[in-house]
């Protein structure tokens, strides 16, 4: 039905456009991606060392894209991260399911060849629990389906008061700062609390991956780090770790305030904060809601390790 092709920097505007309007349908929705066309945008062209070498496209007969595989890749961790496969298939086609899938098997295979994955042995692929079409496509090509995340946001007033109160004389986060003794000991906690990490305890410190990074310390020195990001329309927190004899004492709690504020003093306020937490973490929910989160939707995360 579709030809596939590499990828080219004239197509990143109908690419965008494709993945925002699959995007909005919890049946093709990706968890790399965010929903609005700034989003999108930012998200690709922020591949490294670009988008479209990384790419691979199905097209009509027109060479239009009805179909997109990016793959974004850090061969430091050894990790590479599938976005998509994304494929449009008209709904009164009379075999679109199968149609869906054999495009994607055939993005998947070219997708494989591009250089950035040359060094890379463990794959990720990420996409909301509605997916069904892309956990079969999963299991068909081996990953294992490694469990359920859960996206909490903070909007509105809720957001505001975060960014606006009080720091309490007692909050104890601050940012990272250059004391080596410090920064060797966020490496340390967040490589034992993170097994399953996206970046290293290095590339938090070092800003590698465009983390900023605020610390709890006390009188035995660190109690606990927070590390996120901006996106085009988000403040993100991608970790928060807390050490096991500090735990509900509030440290996690006063390190998520640092962080967002220090995030939107750096970078300008942002309409949304956001959050992923693994099914099941009962602790990181409660303190994520008792700061006003809510939860916002859920993905299944499957994983291939070649």
């Amino acid at each position: 039905m579709y030809a596939i092709r590499p990828a080219r920097p004239a197509d990143l505007p109908a690419v965008v456009a494709l993945v925002v309007r699959l995007q909005a349908d919890p049946t093709h929705h990706v968890g790399y991606h965010g929903v609005t066309e700034a989003q999108v945008a930012e998200e690709l062209t922020g591949f490294a060392p670009d988008w479209a070498s990384g790419a691979v496209l199905a097209v009509d007969g027109d060479d239009q894209p009805c179909g997109v595989l990016s793959v974004d890749a850090d061969p430091v961790v050894g990790r590479g991260w599938l976005h998509g496969p994304f494929v449009d298939v008209p709904a009164e086609h009379p075999a679109a399911r199968q149609c869906w899938h054999n495009a994607a098997d055939e993005l998947l295979e070219h997708a494989m060849a591009v250089p950035r994955l040359a060094r890379v042995d463990d794959l990720e692929l990420y996409g909301h629990r509605l997916n069904r079409r892309l956990g079969d496509f999963a299991a068909r090509h081996g990953f294992t389906n490694r469990g359920t995340s859960r996206v909490f946001t903070l909007t509105g007033a809720a957001l505001r008061s975060v960014l606006v109160s009080a720091v309490d004389d007692a909050d104890t986060a601050r940012p990272l700062g250059a004391d080596p003794a410090i920064r060797r000991r966020v490496i340390d906690l967040h490589e034992r609390c993170f097994p399953n990490r996206t970046a290293t305890g290095a590339q938090l410190i070092d800003g590698t991956r465009g983390h900023t990074v605020v610390v709890a310390t006390g009188a035995t020195g660190l109690l606990g780090y927070a590390a996120g990001f901006v996106q085009q329309d988000e403040l993100y927190l991608d970790y928060v770790a807390v050490d096991p004899e500090m735990r509900a004492a509030g440290t996690g709690r006063a390190l998520v305030r640092a962080l967002l504020r220090k995030l939107a003093a750096d970078h300008g306020v942002r309409p949304q904060a956001a959050a992923v937490i693994s099914l099941g973490n009962d602790a990181s929910e409660r303190m994520f809601t008792a700061l006003g989160f809510d939860l916002h939707l859920e993905l299944v995360g499957y994983r291939l390790t070649r």
